[in-house]
């Protein structure tokens, strides 16, 4: 059986310019130029650690660019018969071990001799942390709160006492506060959820409230045998952008000690105990203040 085939014709337009499109070639890729590399002048300078400059203390953490160290504290201004206190116990405690230095000196002078410049302590309501450019201003405003909430008080200092730094790189020696602890852990308190919320560590479970005027440096990291406490940055000078530090390997200038004698305390608490319990350890708390970088910004407290 024969079958028929069947054509099926395509209709052919024809070269009408109406119906044509013209194709062209596609362009050849542009190629992405690297810009120049930016000239070394105009690079952002990063800090440089030098430990000799530092009172033999080097950064542990490093420095971030757009990261602000900052603390909260109550500024105690140190006059009277507080600072022949503190005179006499950095005396003393530079005849119990070698490379005492006094908290607050002149970072040029690795072994300062006289409080004489020391105008203020410091008194830490937080640990040192971190902040984002964002952040300054709700922290700002969280410290601006916290002091209208809490009224002035009066505070007084119970005994001589020493605390190591959570890296265990520095043992402090310090004015312990008695009367008041409840009001500063109040204060304190009342920032945890701000720190909190910014992924911070909040003070310390049991907080240690204190006003610190000398430390040593430690050869090791030793195991502290009491709760330890990130203390306050040398005054005036701004804290350490790492939050911690080590010690230098250069001991010649910043000698180190494995540890402070275990008659330091004793003896000066024999010695000038009484008189830091008496009317010259008792001071007023009216303010609260903050340290973001090297600005510092203050409240009054009035809740």
């Amino acid at each position: 059986m024969k079958r028929n085939r069947r054509t099926i014709l395509v209709p052919y337009s024809g070269s009408s310019s109406e119906n044509e499109e013209e194709i062209l070639p596609l362009p050849p890729p542009v190629k992405k130029r690297r810009l120049p590399a930016l000239a070394s002048h105009l690079m952002p300078a990063t800090p440089l650690d030098d430990p000799s400059k530092h009172q033999g203390r080097t950064r542990a953490i490093p420095h971030v660019e757009g990261q602000w160290a900052a603390h909260v504290y109550v500024s105690l201004v140190l006059r009277g018969a507080l600072r022949g206190i503190v005179e006499r116990a950095v005396s003393i405690a530079k005849q119990e071990v070698a490379g005492v230095r006094l908290l607050g000196g002149a970072d040029s002078d690795p072994n300062p001799d006289s409080v004489a410049a020391v105008r203020e302590l410091h008194i830490s309501l937080t640990r040192p942390f971190f902040l984002r450019a964002h952040q300054k201003e709700e922290m700002k405003r969280a410290v601006r709160n916290a002091a209208k909430a809490h009224p002035p008080f009066t505070a007084s200092f119970a005994a001589f006492s020493d605390l190591t730094n959570d890296e265990h790189t520095r043992t402090f020696l310090c004015m312990e506060v008695g009367a008041g602890h409840g009001e500063l852990r109040a204060l304190s308190d009342t920032l945890t959820p701000t720190l909190l919320s910014f992924h911070q560590k909040e003070y310390y479970e049991q907080p240690r409230f204190h006003a610190s005027f000398a430390w040593v440096l430690l050869e090791h990291s030793p195991q502290p045998t009491t709760p330890s406490e990130t203390l306050e940055p040398p005054i005036p000078l701004p804290p350490s952008p790492s939050l911690g530090d080590r010690p230098s390997e250069d001991t010649s200038l910043f000698p180190t000690v494995p540890r402070l004698p275990e008659t330091t305390i004793p003896v000066l608490n024999a010695g000038l105990g009484s008189q830091l319990k008496g009317s010259a350890g008792v001071f007023e708390v009216g303010e609260v203040r903050i340290r973001i970088g090297k600005d510092v910004f203050s409240w009054e407290l009035s809740g």
